[in-house]
């Protein structure tokens, strides 16, 4: 079987995490990589050993050849990239956030559908090891009834004011950087129906939401979310049941988890992390040569319903 070929829209850093990924994922290659910005998609390309490299997205996605396309953009450009890519005739994989707001993202997948085209948000988190076996405990009824959960994930960004994290004019702030993360981590392992949403933000001075408290309440627990992107947090996700707990550090990046009892540590779970987006990888590959146009580890309702709790925490509806 001839090697699955990526095209890389955006060389930033996490194109690098991307590409190195895909150096450990068995018949998959980077064939070209292309940036807007002038030379870096060639200063990338020489430095990893990418046959092609352009300054324009176009001439990327017009090629026969590229079974799929990673779009690596600022959040801004998120929408119109995977517009454009899906136009061509090309499967996405798009980094989180996957889109801005709902309608931008039911937009998109409505493409997609009609073009008969794989599209996918890169949720990596949702692929660890140890998340899935977190979710095996709770779908095996480990912790017996939950009654509620609480996240948190927080770093120091980078003070810069026209950097990405704090710029407004490309979708800055902490809940398209990191609150993607809880949101989707909570949905993913909590086997109830959302039903209603309430949050409390604080914002920098750029404008840019820095600190993001948000409770999910599902139909029988409670959901704590707290992300923040100007101090430094200890990243932590808990999982409460009448029958035990379930304790992960670091959730969107776990190589961990652990399962309690009331006598204590049940099971111990690890599984060394050396990149972590190999698995997300994978299924991309794996649904294009299937035929599958979404993923069941993360559904396209599952992304539009994230958006859809952008709209309601940050009034972009």
């Amino acid at each position: 079987m001839e090697n699955f070929r990526f095209g890389i829209l955006g060389t930033g850093k996490i194109a690098q995490t991307f590409f190195d990924a895909v150096q450990n994922v068995e018949g998959a290659e980077v064939s070209a990589a292309a940036s807007r910005t002038p030379g870096k998609a060639w200063a990338f390309a020489q430095k990893n050993n990418i046959p092609d490299a352009y300054e324009d997205y176009e001439s990327l996605l017009s090629r026969s050849d590229i079974d799929a396309v990673y779009i690596a953009t600022t959040h801004n450009f998120h929408y119109e990239n995977m517009v454009e890519a899906l136009q061509y005739g090309k499967p996405v994989l798009c980094e989180k956030a996957f889109t801005l707001t709902k309608d931008q993202a039911e937009k998109v997948f409505t493409l997609a559908k009609e073009k008969k085209l794989f599209c996918m948000e890169a949720m990596w988190s949702r692929f660890l090891p140890a998340i899935r076996k977190a979710r095996e405990w709770v779908q095996s009824g480990k912790l017996g009834r939950i009654d509620g959960a609480n996240l948190v994930i927080g770093f120091k960004g980078d003070p810069d004011p026209k950097g990405r994290i704090l710029n407004p004019d490309l979708a800055g702030g902490a809940m398209y950087d990191i609150g993607v993360y809880g949101i989707e981590l909570m949905t993913y392992l909590i086997p109830e129906k959302l039903v209603r949403v309430q949050s409390e933000i604080t914002y920098a001075e750029t404008g840019v939401d820095k600190m993001d408290q948000i409770v999910l309440r599902f139909e029988n627990c409670i959901a704590s979310i707290q992300t923040i992107i100007s101090c430094a947090a200890h990243g932590m996700l808990n999982i409460y049941g009448t029958e035990g707990r379930i304790y992960i550090q670091d959730p969107h990046v776990a190589d961990h988890c652990q399962l309690f009892d009331g006598k204590g540590l049940k099971e111990d779970f690890y599984s060394r992390r050396e990149n972590g987006f190999e698995y997300q990888i994978q299924e991309v590959m794996d649904c294009v040569r299937g035929g599958r146009l979404e993923s069941e580890t993360i559904p396209q309702a599952d992304t539009i319903q994230c958006a859809e709790i952008f709209d309601l925490c940050l009034g972009t509806k």
